[in-house]
C-alpha cells in the first residue's frame, strides 16, 4: 500500500506570506518548526524552534497536532513525530504533514518506517534539485509501505524506542569520558603527572 492510502498529507504555510509588518494592527504569535528540529531519533528538537509573528491567525491545518508525522521535505530527509506536549507549532513550507487516519497504523512504527533505510532508498530516486537537494510531496504519497499487524508495529516501536535509549546513554558516556580525557591531559601539561 501507499502511503497515500494511511494518511493524509499536505505541505506547511508559505511564512512569508503571513509575516506580520510593522504597519499591521493585531498580530498571532506561535512558535515554529524549523528545519533544525528534526532529531535523527524521531523526535523534535524544541530548542531549534523559531517565534513567528503572523499578521492573521493561521489555518488549524498549518498547526502541529497529536500523532503528527513531520516529513523534512529538503535532505537529509527525516521525520519525527509530535508528541502531547508539541502541538499549535506552526509548521513551514519545507515540511510535509502526515495525518494517519488508518486504525490499523501506530504513527511511531511510521515515523520509524520513514526514518529507515528502505524508505530513504525508494525516495532518494525521486530526489530533485541540483544545490539543494528535496523531495517532491507527490512522492512522499507514493512511497509504498509494507505494514505488518499492529500489534507487530508496537513490538518493533517497543524495540526501537529501547534502541534508541541505548545509543543516547552510549552517546552521553562517549561525551562524558572525552571530557574526563581532556581533564587527565591538561593536568599531565599543567602539572606533568596524573592526578
Amino acid at each position: 500500500m501507499k502511503l497515500k492510502d494511511i494518511s493524509n498529507l499536505r505541505t506547511g504555510l508559505v511564512t512569508a506570506r503571513k509575516k506580520a509588518s510593522a504597519v499591521d494592527g493585531d498580530t498571532y504569535s506561535y512558535k515554529a518548526v524549523t528545519l533544525k528540529s528534526f532529531n535523527r531519533n524521531g523526535c523534535l528538537s524544541v530548542k531549534y524552534l523559531d517565534n513567528f509573528t503572523s499578521k492573521e491567525q493561521i489555518n488549524k491545518n498549518y498547526l502541529t497536532q497529536y500523532n503528527d508525522i513531520l516529513v523534512r521535505l529538503r535532505e537529509p530527509n527525516i521525520a519525527v513525530l509530535i508528541d502531547e506536549d508539541n502541538i499549535n507549532l506552526l509548521i513551514p513550507s519545507l515540511v510535509a504533514t502526515v495525518r494517519v487516519d488508518s486504525d490499523s497504523v501506530d504513527s511511531k512504527f511510521l515515523t520509524y518506517y520513514l526514518n529507515s533505510t528502505t524508505a530513504k532508498r525508494a525516495l532518494k530516486s525521486s530526489i530533485t534539485g541540483t544545490a539543494i537537494n528535496m523531495i517532491k510531496t507527490k512522492e512522499l504519497e507514493d512511497l509504498e509501505i509494507k505494514l505488518p499487524s499492529l500489534e507487530e508495529q508496537k513490538k518493533i516501536v517497543k524495540f526501537l524506542d529501547l534502541t534508541n535509549k541505548e545509543i543516547d546513554l552510549l552517546e552521553e558516556l562517549k561525551n562524558q569520558k572525552e571530557k574526563y580525557y581532556a581533564e587527565v591531559f591538561n593536568n599531565i601539561l599543567k602539572n606533568g603527572a596524573i592526578k
